[in-house]
């Protein structure tokens, strides 16, 4: 190499090496905007990550106090068709609309429901809202995620209390 740029004259010899460093530059530039993009997705992932945990405790200290005989707070849901409204209406007003698929009784006291690019925490949050003010639990769970950032498919079967 050292050789190759001795044959050049003066003049090719510094846009040689003017154009290498500047490819240099671009390159670690590049790679330090791609390091930055990488770290803000991480940052969001590990902030979905935590609200799912927070849930998730918070979900392990009420099955430990249902096993225990505490028993469930707010309405009762009965009956298959009851829970079914009651699970599509609330999902409507959580902005779940049109992640909304499909709803259909399993059984007496469970209802599938299938939600296709659905926001996650918004989800999450309603899930939680049926839990806590409704006494309906998530009975089964598959979550895939999306391409799109935030987004997932789910399919899930809750289950009315009592």
């Amino acid at each position: 190499m050292k050789r190759w740029l001795a044959t050049l004259n003066p003049r090719e010899r510094i846009i040689v090496i003017g154009g290498a460093s500047l490819l240099l530059v671009a390159l670690l530039v590049g790679s330090w905007f791609s390091f930055v993009g990488d770290v803000e997705r991480l940052r969001e992932v590990v902030s979905e990550q935590r609200a799912v945990d927070r849930w998730m405790q918070a979900a392990a200290v009420e099955a430990a106090q249902l096993r225990k005989g505490g028993g469930g707070k707010g309405r009762v849901v009965s009956g298959g068709a009851s829970l079914l409204s009651l699970a599509d209406q609330t999902a409507k007003r959580s902005g779940l609309g049109n992640a909304v698929k499909r709803v259909e009784p399993d059984g007496s006291d469970k209802v599938r429901i299938r939600l296709e690019r659905v926001n996650f925490d918004r989800m999450i949050r309603w899930l939680e809202e049926l839990q806590n003010k409704q006494s309906v639990s998530v009975d089964t769970i598959t979550i895939d995620r999306h391409q799109d950032s935030g987004m997932a498919n789910v399919r899930l079967t809750l289950k009315g209390a009592g």
